[in-house]
């Protein structure tokens, strides 16, 4: 895995926190003040660069939505989110993390001991989407549960339609 620029750590933090402000990046991602700055004027809106961070993760893009369409309180299209998730999922994670379905049911095994009642890879979907849900509760403007959670359940349909 390619190790991250500060500018990459700059965007990431942007995408997380659209509403910090230049001051806020710089002191989060130990970066001066100016190039922050300098680098957010380039992004523009969180809107466009939460866009254009998911065009460059998916391996050939994706085409742009109308960045006025469908918007949701937190300022993120649905379409966006779903974009999101789909690039987190669909990228091979596997060489690193190992098959999404094995994890999945091996997680399953380990709260089955703990609880002391059977959970499979399913459940985890579930239960995973779950966690995402209380997140939500506790501060819904955050976009990176949302996005899981649409991962999550992508990820539970997948196992099901397998089986």
């Amino acid at each position: 895995m390619a190790k991250k620029t500060k500018a990459d750590k700059i965007w990431a933090y942007k995408i997380r926190h659209p509403q910090a402000t230049a001051h806020e990046i710089a002191k989060a991602t130990k970066s001066s003040y100016n190039y922050v700055y300098k680098l957010m004027s380039k992004i523009g809106t969180p809107q466009e660069a939460l866009e254009d961070y998911v065009y460059g993760m998916t391996k050939h893009g994706m085409p742009k939505t109308d960045s006025n369409a469908d918007l949701n309180p937190v300022g993120v299209s649905r379409a966006n989110i779903l974009d999101t998730a789909k690039a987190y999922v669909t990228k091979d994670r596997a060489a690193d993390h190992g098959d999404m379905e094995d994890n999945f049911s091996t997680i399953g095994q380990y709260w089955s001991v703990h609880l002391g009642v059977k959970v499979d890879a399913t459940d985890v979907a579930v239960m995973m989407t779950l966690l995402k849900a209380a997140r939500i509760k506790s501060n819904p403007k955050h976009p990176d549960n949302w996005v899981d959670a649409c991962g999550y359940m992508a990820c539970g349909g997948e196992i099901v339609g397998k089986g």
